[in-house]
């Protein structure tokens, strides 16, 4: 036997306060964006400004690169950590606003006469015009349905992501074929020398 339908009201404060919520989560996720974007950053001049010091300093050049070898690895995994932050943000934000939707049929907008004002649903009837429109598609295999555009936000993590990988290659590939470490000081152009030339008296 099916249970009768809960015909409980609900207060429109209520919901505007829910509503309020996911407009936070919002406004949370793009302030983790661009906090990790300028760790990212932060990072690739680490790692500019290590290997500059290492080419300089013949007897620290391993010491230089095995620091760029670490930092490349945790930039990596911190690039992993930051496509998890997007994914549990689109979460959150996925289920506030389903029950958004199933909040909104049942709001009573005025407590002095109950009733007579009743919710269109608009976040339900957006989502249908959206899919309607085929704007919306499925993130990855996580079951996230969101704007194509909005997808963009992957972009940006994973391009660091790929710039780390690619520096930690060429560093380790540069090793390989510059064996020992401290040969590769050599290949930094040196300063021409200034001054008066051996054997000649002014």
């Amino acid at each position: 036997m099916n249970s009768p339908p809960d015909t409980t009201r609900l207060s429109f404060d209520e919901f505007k306060l829910y509503y309020d919520s996911t407009e936070k989560v919002t406004d949370r996720r793009l302030g983790t964006n661009r906090w990790n974007y300028s760790i990212c950053v932060a990072i690739l001049i680490a790692i500019a400004t290590i290997t500059n010091w290492s080419l300089s300093t013949p007897g620290l050049v391993w010491v230089g690169l095995s620091a760029v070898a670490v930092l490349c690895l945790m930039a990596m995994r911190f690039c992993l950590l930051w496509i998890g932050q997007i994914r549990d943000f689109k979460k959150l934000n996925n289920a506030k606003f389903a029950i958004l939707n199933e909040m909104a049929p049942r709001i009573d907008f005025y407590k002095e006469n109950p009733g007579t004002v009743v919710s269109y649903c608009p976040f339900e009837k957006e989502w249908d015009k959206l899919s309607a429109l085929n704007a919306l598609e499925e993130v990855g295999s996580s079951n996230i349905v969101a704007l194509k555009s909005s997808n963009i936000k992957y972009f940006i993590p994973k391009a660091f992501g790929t710039l780390y990988l690619v520096t930690l290659i060429v560093m380790i590939r540069l090793v390989a074929t510059h064996w020992p470490p401290s040969s590769l000081s050599q290949m930094t152009p040196k300063a021409p020398a200034t001054g008066v030339p051996q054997g000649h008296i002014p």
